[in-house]
């Protein structure tokens, strides 16, 4: 059988690019390494959908984001996954102020580390706006007070983004998932169109430029250990490398495949691991629900934050959040560091300190830094470049997706369109009969949280079954969040 294209990654990204490619009738297949789907950094995000303000402007990254963003809510609704449409605050605090490096220049002019703090989070706004969300405003400490009781009346004011959501990070690729499996048996196609548990080998897969075709070789892994016995050739039109912290090392090996006689470049861009750790706390006990002030959210606690709280961004990080997931519990993080290792999940305990230390200024004295719950570490797949590395390479059949950083979950949507819409025609013409596909097959929503839930707790194997399937449930916030039986999962 020759597949129209096989996507190497089983993360956010590779998922949505299947969705994507079946709903435009090709006929693809997605190859993950791993046993369970979302196992890298697709598993361990914030599950904060942003906006895009942080993204350069004129980027590719920012496009996307902006395209991706404005159908989320539909996605949402039409496959049930749970969101929280509140915004995000961009805050001032006092030691922002007292962490400024020295003297800054605004206009050319010099200005004390006071001015430059506010000047700063005028930016943001400013940002915002050029971004697209044009209901950004500026909010006094009061009015701040007034929207986030839970926070430290320390803060000194804030940028208030509104299009900034919370979402349940491991069922939304779930219903990626769960949508493109659909598809195919709707379709009436026979196999799988995902299949976890197999590694491709590209250095020993070729390409066939006669008749444009990669025989791809895939073997089986055991806790990613490879069985040599176990190899399938997988033969496809195109390859679409989605392999996220990999994805430069993917293309490395692609371009060495025997027969690459069309050669296909080497990956301009390398990796940069960079590793974000969170920490995890449950709610304070007895704790008071929002009823009697002016909420969309009635029943968020009234001390833990409901919109996500950013300290006013560097250039090189937006800094840690501190925000409540749709399960009531705080999270406090990423950290920001570079590494060398694209596997090193290590929790690190003067970090986890910090973290903590973090929150108690954020939030004041009802926090409770001793009701952690948890805590993980999510390697960011970065680059040497700014700006998403997506690249179509048409002699070689062949696509690279890389260096999506952070944003992930933020621009997935927007990123599979690009690339079945605008890359992937350049290779394979799409279907000429649009009544061939399979657009008018309304997807099945995922069952409610609850039913999931139970459904988790009585297997008590880490997962849940869906459309005839059982998925690991492989994001500690969503993981966390159903042990405690809290917020939407009570």
């Amino acid at each position: 059988m020759i597949y129209d294209t096989v996507i190497i990654g089983g993360g956010i990204i590779g998922l949505s690019i299947l969705r994507s490619s079946l709903l435009a009738g090709y006929n693809a297949i997605l190859i993950e390494r791993n046993i369970d789907l979302c196992d890298g950094a697709s598993g361990r995000n914030s599950g904060v959908i942003c906006t895009g303000v942080d993204a350069p402007s004129g980027s590719l990254e920012r496009a996307l984001i902006r395209d991706s963003i404005s159908c989320v809510r539909e996605f949402c609704v039409v496959h049930n996954v749970p969101m929280r449409e509140c915004g995000s605050l961009v805050c001032l605090w006092p030691w922002d102020e007292e962490e400024e490096e020295g003297e800054k220049k605004i206009d050319g002019k010099d200005v004390d580390k006071n001015v430059s703090s506010y000047a700063r989070l005028k930016y943001v706004l400013h940002e915002s706006h050029i971004a697209g969300d044009k209901d950004a405003s500026f909010l006094s400490s009061e009015e701040v007070a007034r929207l986030e009781p839970s926070l430290s009346s320390k803060c000194r004011g804030a940028v208030h983004i509104p299009g900034e959501t919370v979402v349940d990070p491991w069922l939304f690729p779930l219903a990626l998932a769960v949508h493109s499996r659909e598809l195919a048996k709707n379709c009436g196609r026979e196999y799988d169109v995902i299949r976890t548990g197999r590694e491709v080998v590209m250095d020993s897969s070729n390409f066939d430029a006669r008749k444009g075709v990669w025989n791809i070789v895939t073997r089986g892994t055991t806790n990613n250990n490879a069985d040599e016995d176990d190899t399938i050739t997988i033969t496809a039109r195109c390859v679409i490398n989605a392999a996220g912290i990999d994805s430069d090392l993917v293309q490395l090996s692609a371009s060495s495949a025997s027969g690459n006689i069309c050669k296909l470049p080497p990956p301009t861009f390398e990796a940069r691991p960079r590793r974000g750790q969170y920490t995890i706390y449950a709610a304070p006990k007895g704790d008071n629900f929002m009823d009697d002030i002016d909420s969309e959210w009635p029943s968020v606690p009234r001390t833990i934050p409901t919109r996500p709280i950013q300290p006013v961004p560097s250039q090189f990080t937006k800094g840690i959040f501190v925000y409540s997931t749709l399960y009531d519990q705080i999270v406090v993080g990423p950290t920001a560091q570079d590494q060398s290792s694209r596997i090193d999940s290590t929790l690190d305990a003067n970090v986890a300190k910090v973290l903590t230390s973090h929150a108690s200024r954020v939030l004041g004295p009802d926090f409770d830094g001793s009701r952690m719950v948890g805590e993980y570490v999510g390697i960011r797949p970065g680059t040497s470049k700014r700006d998403y590395q997506i690249h179509l390479h048409s002699p070689a059949n062949f696509i690279t997706v890389g260096g999506i950083r952070s944003t992930g979950l933020t621009a997935n949507l927007g990123i599979s369109r690009h690339v079945v819409q605008c890359l992937l025609p350049a290779i394979i013409p799409p279907a000429l009969n649009e009544s061939s596909l399979p657009n008018s097959f309304p997807p099945t929503p995922l069952p409610d949280v609850k039913e999931l839930v139970e459904q988790y707790h009585k297997r008590g194997d880490g997962k849940v079954v869906v459309g005839g399937h059982a998925y690991r449930v492989t994001h500690p916030l969503t993981r966390m969040g159903w042990d405690a039986r809290t917020g939407l999962a009570a």
